[in-house]
């Protein structure tokens, strides 16, 4: 006998996956400007 509730999970683990994949990519880029700013600071910063 199938189960009624199969499609309501199939949806909330699509809908959990693309927060999922939302929150990778922001990981990502925050990564990517916390390196930029400090790459940015250290050139920027004359010692002489």
């Amino acid at each position: 006998m199938p189960d009624p509730e199969a499609p309501l999970f199939a949806y909330a683990r699509a809908l959990s996956g693309g927060k999922e994949d939302r929150l990778h990519a922001i990981a990502l880029c925050g990564a990517f400007l916390l390196i930029a700013a400090v790459l940015f600071g250290t050139l920027s910063f004359r010692p002489f």
